[in-house]
């Protein structure tokens, strides 16, 4: 299969990136203002990886190379547009809708996930980008400092100065929140 994709079998490069589709996704929201831009910036991203894919050499993880792609391209996508006003907000989309009993936790859960998204989208890029690969999608130290190109150590230093940002924007968010002490340990739990 991965030689029929390097040769630009759509069906093939399909099946190839499907697992990671939303890993990239929820990357890109991380990079993004809403969900909508995050959607139209991973389907550039994953079109641009297709075009490109004949000279994806192995070297890294498949998984890696998309996080590589897709941050170029929300970076591209940021910077094309700079000038535009008017940006919406989505609220972020649940899976079901929740039962009617549920509709009060299930709310206060889906606040608490956007105040979290909200204080990681406030970090420096430089801090997001490690955090986000580390604790929600499960990348290693060393899968994100190839990525990012910088050493491992500067990604662990990276992560501690996130952490600290993020309980301290939570802690600005919602001072009574019991997310705030908890913040990357529930990243997992955030899954879209």
């Amino acid at each position: 299969m991965f030689q029929k994709a390097r040769a630009g079998d759509p069906q093939a490069f399909q099946e190839l990136i499907r697992p990671h589709l939303e890993s990239v996704r929820r990357f890109v929201f991380s990079l993004s203002s809403n969900w909508q831009d995050a959607d139209d910036i991973t389907q550039e991203a994953l079109l641009k990886a297709f075009r490109a894919f004949a000279s994806f050499d192995g070297r890294s993880a498949l998984s890696t190379w998309l996080y590589a792609v897709a941050r170029t391209t929300a970076i591209d996508w940021h910077r094309s547009r700079l000038g535009q006003a008017g940006q919406r907000e989505n609220p972020l989309p649940s899976s079901h809708p929740a039962p009617v009993l549920q509709q009060d936790e299930a709310c206060s859960q889906q606040q608490d996930s956007e105040r979290l998204w909200q204080a990681i989208r406030c970090l420096a890029e430089r801090n997001r980008v490690p955090l986000v690969l580390f604790e929600v999608e499960g990348l290693s130290y060393e899968q994100i400092a190839e990525l990012e190109g910088v050493p491992v150590g500067t990604i662990r230093s990276r992560l501690s100065r996130a952490r600290a940002e993020l309980r301290e924007r939570l802690a600005e968010l919602q001072p009574r929140s019991g997310v705030q002490g908890e913040a990357p340990a529930s990243l997992r739990r955030m899954h879209g």
